[in-house]
């Protein structure tokens, strides 16, 4: 009877890594439902604490929670990012033991802070920030009397 092989070894490990990257990208997309859940009633509980009309405060307190979630979303996406490249040296060992053309590996390019806080996935984030500050801008102008 002989051990597992080191193919065998290799799939448990991305099977592994697979997994957790799966999580760490369903974390992310939670993440963006909860933000957008938590708007609604942090704007009414700020409100609640004035006259009910729009104020400063109502904007600053949804710009607040819009970053809290973007920090923790390019958190989410920086592992999940970091737990892809763990997966390259496997596969590439893999190819080079079945002789398949590294072409055929995927790849990913090291992610740093600023690119996992920054990318088209956290465009969610920017666009919820851009609706609050155009808000927050009419109501400096007056068009948001309430």
């Amino acid at each position: 009877m002989t051990g597992p092989t080191a193919d065998d070894l290799d799939k448990d490990q991305l099977d592994q890594l697979h997994a957790a990257t799966t999580k760490a990208s369903e974390a992310c997309l939670e993440l963006k439902k909860l933000c957008a859940l938590i708007l609604a009633p942090v704007g009414t509980v700020v409100a609640s604490f004035g006259d009910k009309k729009p104020g400063p405060s109502l904007f600053v307190a949804g710009l607040l929670v819009i970053i809290g979630f973007w920090i923790a979303d390019s958190f989410s996406y920086y592992y999940q990012r970091k737990l892809r490249g763990l997966m390259i040296p496997i596969w590439h060992r893999r190819a080079d033991r079945c002789g398949v053309p590294h072409s055929l590996v995927p790849s990913s390019g090291k992610v740093k802070p600023w690119r996992a806080a920054f990318n088209a996935s956290m465009a969610y984030y920017l666009i919820l920030a851009l609706l609050f500050v155009v808000a927050a801008w009419a109501y400096v102008v007056g068009w948001l009397d309430g």
